[in-house]
């Protein structure tokens, strides 16, 4: 009777809420962080005297290759030293990041913070939701649970647009863009307390060896499932191979040769379908002419539909019919196209339901991949296997975030989402030709 099998017949319990509560709020700081970038391109552009493409590239893409640092550095962290030593440090460094960010002289120092603030929130949604939920929530409930966790923390660019547009045109004191970045500082410091609550990963300790460790940890959990729920069903067996040390090499052994290939093509390039909308909507909608309220009004009303996404997205996550790999793979087509008409869009109209649409499409593709690409390898290498690919995606950010605003400023939106859209394509023949199916199969038995 091994960890992994208790943990796998437990139930949804109060503990199970509690923990994704806890995870969820860094996440919606994460997020928040994402989406500010996108919202303050203007304000920054006019207050340090710097092209718009400019203003992107320091606050946007250096952002991304901070967070494609830390995907790296803080996974490796997570299987090395544990997954909540590392979820603790990434949200100090955040923290500090956000609040100096609005006090640079320049838009250089500005950029080595927003690198630095990367480099922190960088590996937050891998480590805190995907590879945590992954590794403490029952096959059963898993993708339920992510997909709960992430719609929870989607409230953020929601909350990010009411902010930017009652702040950003205005000075209290501060300009306002900057209190945008002041708020989430305080936002992620307030928090950072409650991360010492979460505990370590069990199944993380039994691969290390450490099942004493783990056996308490599950042991409290089996003790709140029965006072809850009456009875416990019989542990599967789960087979798990304890490891002292994360093993690159193992990513290309026969076994998941093909799934790493799959996921580092991926990543690489649905960073630049994702967040080419996500980061840039704003700065698209001003190159299209509109001005900077109403550019903050149909964000607003825009960016509604990744919280609408991602609760539909709980419904439809763990569907045995329409599997988690062709949720990734059809849906990116489609938002390719989406992103065409967004691109094409002239009227206000036209723009609110094309970006609308792409919002709404955008999070139940993105909470499907994120439980598919943390399922895919052994708990043993998950957190560094999940880094390398996921900072792979954060590479992608940095490159087509500095790539895109040139193709939108020289060529126009049409032409920006016209690349776009090729990037789509080679992302639904990749996961449907290279990706196993993934709803709703045991852990351990997906990574073998």
């Amino acid at each position: 009777m091994n960890i992994a099998g208790r943990l796998e017949r437990l139930p949804w319990t109060s503990f199970h809420t509690k923990l994704l509560a806890l995870l969820s709020i860094g996440e919606f700081f994460e997020l928040y962080d994402l989406f500010l970038g996108g919202f303050v391109v203007q304000p920054i552009s006019t207050f340090y005297k710097v092209s718009s493409a400019t203003a992107i590239y320091y606050n946007v893409a250096v952002f991304f290759l901070g967070a494609f640092v830390g995907a790296i550095l803080f996974t490796y962290i997570g299987d090395s030293l544990g997954r909540r030593t590392a979820l603790i440090i990434n949200m100090a460094i955040a923290s500090v990041g956000l609040l100096l960010t609005p006090f640079s002289p320049n838009i250089y120092v500005l950029g080595l913070l927003r690198f630095i603030t990367g480099l922190g929130v960088g590996p937050e949604a891998l480590i805190v939701l995907d590879v945590m939920v992954t590794e403490f929530f029952p096959s059963k409930i898993r993708g339920r649970a992510l997909a709960i966790g992430y719609t929870a923390s989607w409230t953020a660019p929601i909350v990010v647009a009411i902010l930017a547009y009652f702040l950003v045109p205005h000075t209290y004191v501060l300009h306002g863009w900057q209190w945008l970045f002041i708020i989430g500082g305080l936002g992620i410091a307030t928090i950072l307390p409650f991360r010492f609550l979460i505990p370590e990963s069990p199944r993380w300790l039994e691969s290390k060896g450490r099942v004493d460790e783990a056996d308490k940890i599950v042991s409290k959990i089996e003790k709140i499932a029965l006072t809850e729920k009456g009875t416990l069903g019989e542990p599967l067996q789960v087979e798990v191979i304890t490891s002292q040390k994360v093993k690159i090499s193992e990513l290309f052994s026969p076994l998941y040769r093909r799934r790493t290939i799959m996921l580092w093509i991926f990543e690489f390039l649905q960073a630049g379908v994702y967040y080419g909308f996500a980061s840039l909507a704003p700065s698209v909608l001003a190159a299209k002419g509109f001005t900077l309220v109403h550019t903050l009004q149909y964000s607003m009303l825009i960016y509604t539909g990744y919280f609408i996404s991602s609760l539909t997205s709980i419904f439809i996550i763990d569907s045995k019919k329409f599997d988690r790999k062709w949720q990734v793979s059809i849906i990116m087509l489609i938002m390719g196209l989406v992103g065409l008409a967004f691109g094409f869009s002239i009227t206000p109209i036209e723009v609110i339901i094309s970006g609308f649409a792409f919002a709404f499409l955008a999070n139940i593709f993105s909470n499907a991949f994120h439980q598919y690409g943390a399922e895919l390898y052994p708990t043993r290498v998950r957190a560094f296997a999940d880094g390398v690919q996921y900072s792979l995606s954060r590479l992608g950010n940095y490159i087509w975030l500095s790539v895109l605003p040139l193709i939108l400023y020289s060529r126009g939106p049409f032409a920006m989402y016209l690349v776009v859209f090729i990037m789509a394509i080679i992302v639904t023949i990749d996961v449907a030709v290279l990706g196993p199916r993934a709803s709703q199969i045991e852990l351990e038995e997906l990574s073998k």
